[in-house]
């Protein structure tokens, strides 16, 4: 459980280097020695995101592309966006603690969508998302795409949960002219190489069992977390950074190694 109120957490902090893209990088990741679930640590993880993508622009700036991306152009908020179960969690906590009747005009957004995709036969299909085929992805996400349905957070073509967007959304950067981006081809879109992604990091550490899911749809996030409480054990918040730094880099960090890794 977490600290008592009144007992301030007991934080360490850990000390990670890396080698991305041939750079040397030093990050620092203060974590409760207290357990914790993986949403509390949200921010550290989109934190650490940040970093990444920014290595990921400054690669991208040397070798002379710029990035197109900017307020205003919202062709990729109408993207099949996959988040992790902890995400999906958040948003549908950002959305409860919205004042009426902005909550009700969101859900209203994401029930509409829902409809949608019921009417068009993919909602079933997306509530069940590990079970689609690798082969499948590509050809559901122009499906989705086609349908022009804009993320219930779009607002005059800019994310107005920027703070706190999923980290797929930050990892997704192009460097084309923008127009290409409404209608998107492997020829027209460029997308930034992302070396690591915390994306997908932090939808492996939200796994407690082989049944489930691996990702979920954003555009289902409020429905799904309401029907997926997080009933897992929470974990002391130290064990969660080794754990996500473990699938960040494919490389099982020890448990007994902590002491070496928190310092």
């Amino acid at each position: 459980m977490p600290a008592e109120s009144g007992n301030p957490p007991e934080y360490l902090t850990a000390t990670i280097d890396l080698s991305i893209e041939g750079r040397h990088v030093r990050l620092e990741a203060p974590a409760p020695t207290a357990p914790v679930r993986p949403i509390e640590l949200l921010p550290l993880f989109q934190s650490l995101s940040d970093a990444f993508v920014g290595l990921a622009v400054k690669s991208a700036e040397e070798e002379g592309s710029k990035i197109s991306c900017k307020k205003g152009c919202g062709a990729c908020c109408r993207q099949l966006v996959p988040i992790s179960a902890t995400e999906a969690r958040r948003i549908r906590d950002l959305v409860n603690d919205l004042p009426e009747p902005r909550r009700f005009q969101i859900l209203a957004r994401f029930e509409a969508a829902r409809k949608l995709l019921d009417e068009a036969g993919l909602l079933g299909r997306l509530m069940e998302p590990d079970k689609i085929a690798q082969d499948e992805s590509g050809k559901l996400g122009h499906q989705y795409f086609s349908m022009g349905i804009p993320c219930p957070f779009l607002e005059d073509e800019s994310c107005s949960i920027h703070a706190d967007r999923p980290i797929a959304c930050r990892e997704y950067l192009v460097t084309n002219p923008a127009e290409n981006c409404a209608r998107p081809t492997a020829e027209t879109v460029q997308c930034i190489k992302m070396t690591v992604k915390a994306s997908t990091a932090l939808r492996l550490l939200t796994l407690r069992s082989p049944r489930d899911d691996t990702w979920v749809p954003l555009i289902l996030a409020p429905s799904w977390a309401e029907a997926h409480p997080d009933d897992s054990p929470p974990l002391p918040g130290t064990e969660l950074v080794r754990q996500f730094f473990s699938h960040l880099t494919s490389k099982d960090l020890p448990a007994a190694d902590q002491s070496a890794l928190m310092r």
